[in-house]
């Protein structure tokens, strides 16, 4: 570094984000990101509430079925590391626009398949660009997040992920009778072409993303001002993250196990692929499970977007002990949904009970999803911040087709569709165990140091 360069103001823009208000920024800034999680959140879900319909236009069996399910958790995987990447390298917003667009093309696009290898490719297509969205969006907002928010920002955002959810259902009810399948994903993907208009005007920028990179002043200004108004800077004032130099060297995915990194990496990916597994076990095949254990097809959607809203519900108590406590509170949320699928399992609840236990079990299932969710980018520093959180959500994806798959194996094995709840009830108790080691070891970081609870 020169020393012109190092003789110029430095101002850290830490303090400034550390510092401000909860006001009118935040409210923008949230808005729009909960708006994109929502629409990434229906357009995913929405193809198990429109399965029984593809299935009979299409002639597919159950496997297929399946398959189209899986094909978009692999787009996700791809997505999150390549586009996450790129967001690591020309900055989120431009990345997000670009995410957003192409969901929104490619869901409109699977309206008008004309056979199930068009459904494929398109499906996949769709999930490339949902993947490479969410890290993004978790990075930009827990890098405008102080400290004592960060986990729970990143939270809120992901409410709005469960509740686009929970809107599939109603939504199909309301317009595949009248209008057919493909209704559904065209109303998805108009929606989201309608979103790309407030967030090329309202989001902004990542702070820290732009001062790691020496972009211009006259672009970070203007933002650092929504953030902390009636600020004063130097007309050669440098802006930094923090005291200490920036590596500046290409990602690989070496950066991501470097010091306690080693540690905190595997056991974020662990937690994470657990927590993805049943997640969306229950996710796909909630639906006809439910069918399965005497619901009618209106019924049965209507009780998969009612546990999803709990599910939103288990996210936001959860929330504010993660940025106080840290990792290893999320460990609770697990753990007592594990007697919640034995119950389910193995006691005759009937109808009634049987809906009061699996609410719980997705308050406490899903509110232990989204706790993971907020920690899998606070540990890295921000210049590979989206990196580490598309690496983690593309592991997780792992679990995501794990899930229905071994569903699916389970049933055709003739276990019943109560039986596979009691089948998965490990993968919570394996979080438990890798969330309290996860927590032991978050306890330890020193001050200043990213993920910190100092």
């Amino acid at each position: 570094m020169s020393d012109t360069t190092r003789d110029r103001p430095i101002i850290d823009v830490r303090p400034l984000i550390e510092n401000q208000r909860i006001a009118g920024f935040w409210v923008a800034l949230f808005a729009v990101a909960w708006l994109v999680t929502f629409l990434e959140g229906f357009d995913l879900q929405v193809i198990s509430f429109a399965g029984s319909f593809l299935k009979h236009d299409f002639g597919i069996n159950n496997t297929q079925l399946g398959t189209l399910g899986t094909i978009g958790v692999v787009g996700q995987l791809f997505g999150g590391i390549a586009i996450g990447y790129l967001g690591d390298k020309f900055g989120r917003k431009p990345l997000i626009i670009g995410s957003v667009a192409g969901f929104a093309v490619f869901m409109v696009l699977f309206a008008f398949a004309a056979n199930y290898s068009q459904l494929v490719l398109l499906r996949f297509a769709t999930g490339l660009f949902i993947g490479g969205a969410l890290p993004l969006v978790w990075a930009l907002v827990s890098e405008f997040a102080p400290r004592r928010l960060r986990s729970t920002s990143v939270v809120i955002v992901m409410v709005g992920y469960s509740l686009g959810s929970a809107s599939g259902g109603p939504v199909s009810n309301l317009l595949i009778p009248h209008h057919g399948w493909s209704s559904v994903f065209l109303a998805g993907g108009i929606a989201s072409f309608a979103v790309l208009i407030p967030v090329i005007l309202f989001m902004p920028e990542s702070i820290k993303f732009l001062a790691e990179h020496n972009v211009r002043r006259e672009k970070i200004l203007p933002i650092l001002r929504r953030v902390s108004p009636g600020l004063q800077a130097p007309a050669d004032a440098r802006f930094v993250v923090g005291t200490q130099e920036v590596e500046r060297v290409r990602f690989t995915p070496a950066h991501l196990f470097r010091g306690k990194l080693a540690w905190l990496t595997p056991l974020v990916w662990a937690a994470w692929f657990c927590s993805a597994t049943i997640v969306f076990y229950l996710a796909f095949w909630s639906p006809i499970l439910n069918q399965q254990l005497g619901f009618s097809v209106s019924a049965a959607a209507n009780l998969a977007a009612v546990t999803s809203v709990a599910g939103a519900l288990g996210q936001v108590l959860i929330s504010r002990f993660i940025d106080r406590r840290g990792a290893g509170s999320i460990m609770w949320m697990p753990l007592l949904a594990v007697p919640c699928l034995i119950l389910i399992g193995f006691a005759p609840l009937g109808m009634a009970g049987y809906v009061a236990v699996l609410i719980l079990s997705h308050i406490m299932i899903i509110g232990g999803n989204g706790g993971v969710i907020s920690i899998s980018g606070i540990f890295y520093r921000p210049g590979i911040r989206a990196s580490g959180g598309g690496w983690a959500a593309s592991v997780s994806k792992l679990g995501a087709m794990l899930g229905p798959w071994l569903a699916g194996l389970l049933l055709d094995d003739g276990i019943s569709a109560k039986g596979t709840f009691f089948v998965f009830a490990i993968f919570p108790v394996a979080m438990v165990v890798v969330l309290a080691v996860l927590g032991r070891i978050q306890r330890t970081l020193p001050a200043g140091a990213e993920g910190s609870l100092q």
